[in-house]
């Protein structure tokens, strides 16, 4: 060969090497796979974009639909956890499926899962250990940690008796003038939260059907105003500070955060970031119970928790004085009176002129255990600074007010 075709030789296998690597040249189904995938990521783990589970599971969808495995294992993976999408391991089992069959090993680990906690298919332990153990043998770490444990996650029968149901009635949205209303609120008042609580936190499946976890969970509280600070302890762990702010249905934590182990992660503890607390409260004539979901978040993971139920309840200390509120004050047209009673009793609210003269009464004679508010009207009277008065059995309460 002449060093002119040498020449012309090389020339020509240098160009074939830069059409090889030009993107036009890509398979066009591989790129959209590559796209959509990357994208997909992002929004799940809040990369370069606010993290947004169902933008996530739209592009896994858009991939999966291509052909793409890992997307579909993504596909079940987020319907398994209901993240961007209706949770539901039926769907899920099939779609980790679909990738067990091709032996992908994170497929194979959670169709081991599905098998072993009767999530979308029905319970069956021989089932289980044989899609955990395929997995596990190629390299899944997670698959033979599995295999170590002696049940399953769902298996906590000692959870699952601690379940009770605290219902509670919704705050009247149309209130009589002039007439008692009994509430049974939401959430507790600053008085009424205040105190050294026991109970338990418990921990769901995604599904939010089966208890798989139970931490006995000793809680002190002061509420004031709306601020809410205290400590938590959770099993035989130190205590921890908490702080947070009572909304009208919940409790808004702020900047706590602590580690707690869980079925996937026996040997080390992840961390959680604290996030609402949407609890209801029933009180009885000598207890406060606190009822409601937790939600937490994990910084490490990247995703909330399973669902969490916060069950609490403290015995309440003998009375003297009821605490009677009043608003808004100044009021022009109506004002509420708000008391919570601690055991039955008679009642009087008095409207009283600085010169003791009483210009309002309302006798509402035998009243249960409860919070109550008096919405009341009174056209009149003149401008000025009165004494709204709480008669009881034990005693009264005074509380100034100034009509505009």
């Amino acid at each position: 060969m002449t060093k002119k075709l040498q020449t012309l030789f090389c020339s020509l296998i240098f160009i074939s090497k830069i059409f090889a690597q030009s993107p036009s040249a890509v398979d066009p189904k591989t790129a959209s796979i590559s796209n959509y995938y990357k994208l997909a990521v992002q929004y799940k783990d809040g990369k370069g974009v606010p993290m947004d589970y169902k933008m996530a599971y739209e592009n896994f969808s858009k991939a999966a639909a291509l052909g793409d495995p890992q997307s579909i294992y993504a596909m079940g993976y987020l319907s398994y956890k209901g993240l961007g999408c209706l949770q539901d391991y039926k769907k899920a089992a099939d779609l980790f499926y679909k990738g067990a069959i091709i032996e992908k090993d994170n497929s194979m680990y959670f169709y081991g899962l599905c098998w072993r906690n009767g999530y979308g298919v029905e319970k069956n332990e021989d089932s289980a250990k044989y899609w955990l153990n395929k997995s596990a043998l190629l390299g899944y770490k997670q698959a033979t940690l599995e295999l170590q444990m002696a049940v399953g996650e769902n298996a906590n029968d000692s959870a699952n008796a601690l379940v009770q149901q605290i219902n509670n009635a919704a705050i009247p949205n149309k209130t009589t003038l002039n007439k008692y209303n009994k509430v049974q609120q939401k959430l507790a008042s600053s008085e009424v939260i205040s105190g050294e609580y026991t109970g338990w936190l418990i921990q769901y499946d995604w599904s939010g059907e089966h208890a798989v976890s139970s931490k006995r969970i000793k809680l002190s509280l002061n509420a004031k105003d709306n601020s809410l600070s205290g400590k938590w302890k959770e099993d035989v762990k130190d205590p921890f500070e908490i702080k947070a702010r009572l909304a009208s249905d919940s409790v808004i934590f702020e900047n706590t955060q602590y580690s707690r182990k869980d079925h996937y992660s026996p040997d080390k503890a992840v961390l959680y970031n604290f996030g609402n607390a949407r609890l209801n409260l029933v009180q009885t004539k000598d207890s406060v119970f606190l009822a409601g979901n937790l939600e937490m978040f994990s910084p490490e993971r990247g995703e909330p928790s399973k669902p969490l139920f916060l069950a609490l309840s403290r015995k309440i200390p003998p009375v003297k004085n009821l605490v009677v509120k009043a608003y808004p004050n100044p009021f022009s047209n109506v004002l509420n009176v708000s008391f919570n009673l601690f055991e039955p009793t008679t009642i009087e609210v008095q409207l009283i002129t600085l010169s003791g003269k009483i210009v309002y009464r309302n006798p509402a004679g035998l009243l249960e255990v409860g919070w109550y508010t008096l919405p009341i009207q009174v056209s009149n009277i003149t401008s000025g600074t009165y004494l709204v008065k709480l008669l009881y059995a034990n005693g009264s309460s005074t509380l100034k007010v100034v009509k505009l």
